[in-house]
């Protein structure tokens, strides 16, 4: 009883900071809410925490830390049109108030089905599914009854497509979340440069809150950026906060 205790007390202290920030937020206190939601987020990054956070950092006009909060909520739940509706608010707050790029309706369905279980419960539905996949094919092999050999290879068929997708949306939901590709900019106002050189002349100039498209970060000190409205050019590494 003692050891399970030690291994639910983590648990309970994420619920009860999560509780604490509710109430604070509620109350108004979102500097007090923040301080309890960080502390609800060491027991796991959940889409609800980063939210909540964005939702009290909007509250107190902290645009910034509100969309870089929003943006890596959507990157858990990428189908959520809660937070795609408030990354578009807070957007609308920023100077450059450029227009929130979103996925077509296939490619958010699609990232919504990846991302819809944690890549743990893939792995577990794809060990049970194999483990029963090849029961039901032992059965196949071994009974004489035809029914059940006939349910029995069919179900064997279902459940290795099942081990296999889970194998997949594992991989992918894994890669899609270690691939930072987006981010906020961090600095009040920063000159886009047309190559990764300081000598290089402004193309234009973007301002603290926007959010950008990493298109290449292969150059160190340096990001190619890419706009939702189609312009492109290089910024300092230090004025964008990854997702």
């Amino acid at each position: 009883m003692l050891f399970c205790l030690v291994l639910l007390l983590p648990c309970m202290v994420v619920a009860q900071s999560k509780a604490n920030a509710d109430a604070a937020y509620r109350a108004g206190d979102y500097q007090k809410a923040l301080k309890y939601y960080a502390d609800a987020q060491n027991g796991g990054t959940a889409v609800e925490t980063y939210y909540n956070m964005g939702n009290a950092h909007f509250r107190m006009g902290n645009y910034t830390e509100a969309m870089i909060a929003y943006q890596r909520a959507l990157k858990l739940s990428p189908a959520n049109d809660d937070i795609l509706h408030n990354i578009e608010i807070t957007s609308n707050k920023t100077v450059d108030r450029l227009p929130v790029e979103t996925d077509v309706f296939i490619v958010k369905w699609y990232k919504a089905l990846v991302c819809g279980l944690p890549i743990d419960t893939w792995a577990v539905t794809a060990l049970v599914a194999l483990a029963l996949s090849l029961i039901c094919y032992l059965l196949y092999l071994f009974m004489e009854n035809v029914s059940v050999r006939r349910i029995s290879f069919f179900s064997s068929v279902v459940l290795c497509l099942l081990f296999l997708f889970s194998v997949l949306f594992a991989y992918q939901q894994r890669s899609y979340l270690l691939t930072h590709d987006t981010g906020v900019v961090t600095v009040e106002m920063i000159g886009v440069k047309s190559s990764p050189t300081q000598k290089s002349g402004d193309a234009f100039v973007i301002h603290e809150g926007t959010s950008v498209t990493i298109a290449d970060a292969d150059i160190k000190g340096w990001y190619s950026i890419r706009l939702s409205d189609g312009r492109q050019g290089w910024v300092p590494s230090s004025s964008i906060e990854l997702i």
